[in-house]
C-alpha cells in the first residue's frame, strides 16, 4: 500500500539533524511505524516542513516532501499562503492511496479537506486524551476548534492509543475508533544506575506539564537529585519563569533541548521518571524508559498498566508524588520487580510488529470499504 504520514515537525526525527531541533512523542511515534511499515515493503511517504532539505529526499527508504517553512509567511495571510497552498502542493505530490495524520490541531481539518476532495481515505490518529474532550482546551481559538472537528468528522477511521480514550471518543463525539499500540524497540538491558542515578522528569515546560510539581517535589525531597529535560513554548513567559525557578535549586539540573538519539545515555542515569501532567496520552518516554527497566512515578496512569502490571507507583498530588518515590527509590528489591515488570509489559505489548499489525489491517479495511 501506499501510505502519507503527514508530520510536519517529523524532519528532525527522521533526518537526525541536529540543526532542527524538534522531537514529539507523536513524531517518534510515527518513525517506529513508518519504518516497519517501509521494512515490509509498503511505499511509504512523509509531508514535513521546510527546513532547506530538497524535496522528494529518501531516508532509509521513506520519501519526505517539504510544504512550507515553519515561520513561512505574512500573519493572517500565512494561513491560506504558504501554510494551505503549501500542504496541499505537497498532498499532490505524494502521489499516496491513504492519509495518516495524528493530533488535534487546525492542520487535520486541512488535510481532511485535501482528502474529501481528492477522494482519498484520511486516518485519524489521536495523540492526546484532550483530543477527546469537546472542550479541546489544548487548541487555540474556534477557527482552530472547527477546522479539527471537521477533520475528525471526515476521517474514514480512527485510531486511538488506549482505551479510555476510545471510550472517551464515543461517549463525547460519538465516534468509534480502533486500537493501536504506540511503539517501542526494546534494547538491551544497560546496567543499573544505582545511588548515583536520577529522577528524570522529561517534557515542554508548559502549564498542562504542571513543572510547578517538580519544584515542591524537589523541595520535598532536597536528598534527591533531578534532571529535566524539554524546552519551552516559543514566547511563552511561563515556560521561561520555570526554567529559570527550576534551575535555582540545587538538586535540579535543567538540560533543555536533548536529541532523541541522545536520550538513552540519559535513561542509563535514571533510577526513575516522574510524570506531573495533568493529562497525556501514552508517554512515548513512559515506554522508552519502561523499556530500559526504568519505573515510572506518575499522577496519569493510561488504561491503569502502571498500577495493575506493577510498573511504578502513582500519586494524586505533590505530596503523594514525593511520599511514594521516597520509599520507592529507599527499597531496592521493588525497583528491580518494576524494573523486569516494565520491560516485560513493553515487550508483550508494544513491540514495533504488533503495533504496525494492528495500523495495517486498520489501513486494509479502510482501503476495502473504499473500493
Amino acid at each position: 500500500m501506499k501510505l502519507c504520514f503527514v508530520s510536519l515537525r517529523n524532519y528532525a526525527v527522521l533526518s537526525g539533524d541536529p540543526a532542527v531541533r524538534h522531537v514529539g512523542g507523536a513524531e517518534v511515534q510515527q518513525a517506529l511505524l513508518a519504518r516497519e511499515l517501509a521494512r515490509r515493503g509498503h511505499e511509504i511517504s512523509f509531508v514535513v516542513f521546510d527546513h532547506g532539505q530538497p524535496d522528494g529526499l529518501d531516508i532509509d527508504g521513506i520519501r519526505l516532501h517539504k510544504c512550507y517553512a515553519p515561520e513561512a509567511g505574512r500573519r493572517v495571510v500565512r494561513f491560506f499562503h504558504p501554510r494551505l497552498t503549501g500542504l496541499w502542493s505537497a498532498l499532490d505530490r505524494t502521489g499516496a492511496e491513504v492519509y495518516y495524520y495524528r493530533g488535534a490541531s487546525q492542520d487535520a481539518g486541512l488535510v481532511g479537506a485535501w482528502c474529501r476532495y481528492r477522494r482519498r481515505p484520511f486516518v485519524f490518529a489521536l495523540a492526546h486524551d484532550a483530543d477527546c474532550d469537546p472542550r479541546l482546551p489544548l487548541l487555540g481559538g474556534p477557527g482552530e476548534r472547527a477546522l479539527y472537528r471537521f477533520g475528525l468528522r471526515g476521517a474514514a477511521a480512527i485510531v486511538a492509543q488506549t482505551e479510555h480514550q476510545q471510550r472517551a471518543l464515543r461517549e463525547t463525539f460519538g465516534y468509534v475508533s480502533s486500537l493501536v499500540a504506540n511503539a517501542c524497540d526494546v534494547p538491551e538491558p544497560p546496567p543499573p544506575a544505582g545511588d548515583s542515578g536520577t529522577v528524570l522528569w522529561a517534557g515542554r515546560l508548559s502549564r498542562e506539564k504542571r513543572p510547578e510539581w517538580l519544584l515542591e517535589l524537589a523541595r520535598t525531597l532536597p536528598e534527591i537529585p533531578f534532571t529535566v529535560v524539554g524546552q519551552t513554548n516559543n514566547g511563552s513567559a511561563y515556560g521561561l519563569e520555570m526554567r529559570e525557578r527550576l534551575s535555582g535549586l540545587a538538586n535540579i539540573v535543567v538540560k533543555g533541548y536533548v536529541a532523541h538519539d541522545d536520550m538513552p545515555a540519559l535513561y542509563a542515569q535514571t533510577r526513575a521518571l516522574v510524570c506531573t501532567s495533568e493529562a497525556e496520552g501514552f508517554p512515548n518516554v513512559f515506554l522508552e524508559a519502561w523499556a530500559r527497566g526504568v519505573p515510572v512515578v506518575s499522577v496519569v496512569d493510561p488504561d491503569g498498566v502502571i498500577a495493575r502490571n506493577g510498573l511504578g507507583r502513582t500519586g494524586a498530588s505533590p505530596s503523594e508524588l514525593a511520599a511514594t518515590l521516597r520509599t520507592l527509590l529507599a527499597d531496592d528489591q521493588a525497583m528491580r520487580e518494576c524494573g523486569r515488570q516494565a520491560r516485560r509489559y513493553v515487550e508483550l505489548n508494544h513491540d514495533p510488529r504488533r503495533c504496525v499489525d494492528a495500523l495495517e489491517r486498520v489501513v486494509e479495511d479502510t482501503l476495502a470499504a473504499r473500493s
